[in-house]
Parts: C-alpha cells; structure tokens; sequence
C-alpha cells in the first residue's frame, strides 16, 4: 500500500502543470467577478487589445492594415475597448475566445499576438482541441512558444537515478519523467 501511495504520489507530481495560478487579466471586464480567464468555457486567453498609455485607451493595430482585434476577428459590433479602460479593473486586456485566438494568429502570426502568459489559462488551452469551429493546433504550438512551462524539475529535488524513494525499495523513477 504504501508503494503504491508513493508512485501515485510522484505520479501527480510529474503530471501536474507547473504553471502557477492564473492571475487577473488586466482590463477584464466584471463579468467573472474575479477578472480571471478561467470561467467558460471559451474566454481562457487574456490578450492585449488596446494601447491604454496615460489613459488613451486606441485599438492597438494587429496587421499592416492597421487592423484592430475586432476588425480581425470579425467582431466589431462587439467593440468593448471603452470597458477594458475603465473601472473597475482599468487596463489594456480581455478574456478572450479560444477561436478568436486562432483566428489572430492565422491573420497576423504568432510573434504578433499580445498574450497575457500570467493571465492565460494555459494548461486549458494546450488541453483544447477546437473552439467555434476553429482547429487549435496553431494556437497550442504559438502559446507553447510563448508561454512555456516553467521548469519545476530542480525544485523537485528528486534524483532520477536512484531506486530508493523515500527509503522505499522497489520504487524506480524513471529519466524519461
């Protein structure tokens, strides 16, 4: 039993994300309460959408069409650049759609997409295949580029040689963890 405990227990080490809790997206507005990205199933990515140096609060161009987040992503009725500005959580973000991720990345690459990482729910996000119909695999790889898994694995202190785990014979933790 008390193997058994012991694997399990460096299992669900090895397996948890090592991502920290999620913190809130600046500009979301109070629809979560929190202003955290991770309440629906879809709104799990805090990307900049505005320029809101000394309270400008200016659509930021993602193209050389001088394209905003709306214009792209065809959701300009829905134009809420005023509610990321103003309080009660002012800023330059929003929880936005996975789909709607994809769909910027398609339009103007990677590099060019202004993610939030500490506000991302990121481990949802690599989890996810599609969303509003929108294949996510070029979202996983640019999210995995740019926010990548902090390296836990010093912090672990485990010596992945050794067969003894806390005095435990029998227990053999593998290089490949």
């Amino acid at each position: 039993m008390v193997i058994v405990f012991a694997v399990l227990s460096i299992f669900v080490i090895v397996c948890e994300s090592a991502y920290p809790p999620i913190q809130p997206c600046p500009g979301e507005g109070p629809r979560y309460g929190d202003f955290k990205c991770n309440h629906d199933r879809t709104h799990r990515v805090c990307a900049q959408l505005v320029d809101n140096t000394n309270g400008r609060c200016e659509e930021l161009a993602w193209n050389d069409d001088q394209q905003s987040f709306w214009q792209i992503t065809g959701q300009e009725r829905w134009n809420w650049k005023d509610r990321i500005c103003e309080p009660p959580n002012p800023g330059n973000s929003w929880c936005i759609c996975m789909w709607a991720t994809a769909s910027l990345i398609q339009s103007v690459g990677c590099d060019n997409v202004h993610i939030n990482c500490p506000a991302t729910d990121v481990p949802y996000l690599l989890r996810s295949v599609a969303d509003g119909g929108w294949d996510l695999s070029t979202a996983r790889e640019c999210i995995r580029r740019k926010c990548p898994e902090p390296d836990t694995r010093t912090d672990l202190n485990l010596n992945l040689d050794q067969t003894k785990v806390n005095g435990l014979n029998g227990v053999h933790v593998h290089e490949s963890l």
